[in-house]
């Protein structure tokens, strides 16, 4: 984790000619903060994309995949966009679908550093390169657990989020 952003500024180091983005999830982002000052201060263009659900999503996804309901991987996140902005940084903040391409087309069109802050869905699925039946078993265990414990509108939230849209 926290890896994307300081790869991308080392990246634009060594390709000053190329667009360097870093895709970062906002667990990664927080563990980091003080990163953001780099690009301006070393005066690279990199655009970075905070992907913001709130919470340690690759955690989670590793702990349902084992078949566990997840815990302490709620994140209180800032705005980022705005702790961008006070950095030197274009920092642009995205809530909605269709305002990502706006969005990034600004940020690429920006000679400098930009941040572009896209809040997405934390019950949005990232599925494994396969599927096997063990993992299948573990995600009806997980189920079970979750309405089990009084957690049954996650499921149900994870369902719509997923399946019923």
């Amino acid at each position: 984790m926290a890896n994307a952003l300081p790869q991308s500024l080392g990246a634009q180091l060594a390709y000053p000619d190329r667009q360097v983005i870093s895709l970062s999830g906002d667990g990664g982002i927080a563990m980091l903060l003080g990163e953001l000052l780099s690009p301006r201060q070393l005066e690279l263009p990199v655009k970075v994309v905070v992907f913001k659900n709130d919470s340690l999503a690759f955690v989670t996804l590793e702990m349902v995949a084992a078949g566990f309901l997840d815990f302490a991987t709620d994140l209180t996140n800032p705005d980022f966009a705005a702790l961008a902005s006070s950095a030197g940084m274009l920092g642009l903040s995205v809530t909605s679908p269709e305002q990502v391409r706006p969005a990034l087309t600004q940020a690429f069109r920006h000679p400098g550093p930009a941040l572009v802050e896209v809040a997405v869905s934390r019950q949005e699925v990232v599925l494994p390169p396969s599927i096997d039946l063990e993992l299948v078993r573990k995600f009806d265990l997980l189920v079970v657990k979750a309405v089990l414990s009084g957690r049954g509108d996650e499921v149900v939230d994870l369902a719509k989020t997923n399946w019923w849209r």
